[in-house]
This record gives C-alpha cells, sequence and structure tokens, in this order.
C-alpha cells in the first residue's frame, strides 16, 4: 500500500537518491601505486646496500649470488628465476663473472648460455649472507617484525594477484 506523498517528497527522494549513488560511485584512483613502490623499493635497495658495501656487492648481485649453485642454470631460467628482463641480468653477472664468484659454462646446445657459482663465489656467498642477515635483523628491528612480515605478506598477495594480469613474457 502507498502512502500518499507531499510534493516536496520526490525532489527530497530525487536529492536523497542522488547523494547515495556520489557516495557509491567510485571515487578517482588512489595514489599511483607503482610510483610508491618504486620510492619503497629505492629506500629498501640503500637500506640494504649500507650493509652489503662492506662486501662490495649491491643487492642485485646479491640476490643473483643466492639463486646461484654448482648445478649449471641457463640465463634464461635465471632470469625467470628472479623475474628479471635478460639483458638486465646479464649487465648484473658481468661484474660478478669480472670477479671470479660465477663462472659462464657450455649449455647443451651452443646458443644457450649458463652459469655456475665458483668455490670462490660459494664462499663469498657465505660472506655476503652475514651482511644480508645483519641488514634483514636490522630492518625488522626498524619497521617490526610483525610489520615486516605482514609487509613480506602483502607483498607475496600483490605479486601472485598482479602476475595473471601480464603477459606471459613478464
Amino acid at each position: 500500500m502507498a502512502l500518499p506523498m507531499n510534493p516536496a517528497t520526490p525532489e527530497r527522494a530525487r536529492r536523497s537518491a542522488a547523494r547515495n549513488v556520489s557516495r557509491s560511485a567510485p571515487a578517482g584512483p588512489l595514489p599511483c601505486t607503482g610510483a610508491r613502490l618504486r620510492r619503497l623499493n629505492r629506500r629498501m635497495t640503500s637500506f640494504y646496500e649500507q650493509h652489503l658495501r662492506a662486501v662490495g656487492l649491491k643487492l642485485g648481485q646479491y640476490s643473483v649470488l643466492v639463486h646461484l649453485g654448482r648445478e649449471p642454470k641457463t640465463l634464461l631460467n635465471l632470469a625467470a628465476e628472479l623475474e628479471m628482463d635478460r639483458t638486465t641480468l646479464t649487465r648484473g653477472l658481468q661484474p660478478l663473472i669480472e670477479r671470479s664468484w660465477v663462472n659462464e659454462v657450455p649449455g647443451s646446445d651452443a646458443r644457450q648460455r649458463c652459469f655456475v657459482l665458483t668455490a670462490q663465489g660459494e664462499r663469498f656467498r657465505k660472506e655476503a649472507k652475514r651482511h644480508w642477515r645483519e641488514a634483514q635483523l636490522a630492518l625488522e628491528a626498524h619497521l617490526g617484525r610483525d610489520f615486516t612480515a605482514n609487509l613480506q605478506a602483502q607483498l607475496e598477495q600483490a605479486l601472485d594477484r598482479l602476475k595473471p594480469a601480464l603477459a606471459e613474457d613478464n
């Protein structure tokens, strides 16, 4: 049963509906997540590199050392594990090869480039890991262990959710 309407009621109802639509309508975008992550990445990199500087490493180089072992890995597989393009990875490998921490070895065919950690590289990686560990513990002390764990969990979720949205070659 409909209630009798006051002539002002339709106008009031229209204004109320407009207010509700404006509340439920999507607002503009949030600040640029990509730019914030780039800023965070620069700060995190600087933080870790303060500790790794003692052994003459950049964070990216340490990451490459961690992903290599005594079994050969192709440039393609290593790049996929690190989610890095091959050109950037090749540039990052060069100083490690020059310091005799990494060797390039023949692959299953002449076109394949494979890399292994040398014995000297394994010893160096152990030393570098001590500095990385100091950096990690210092970061956890500065940000708080729970905050750091939550940040890592959220970053992993973001990586998992974003991967399907990218082209396969990313």
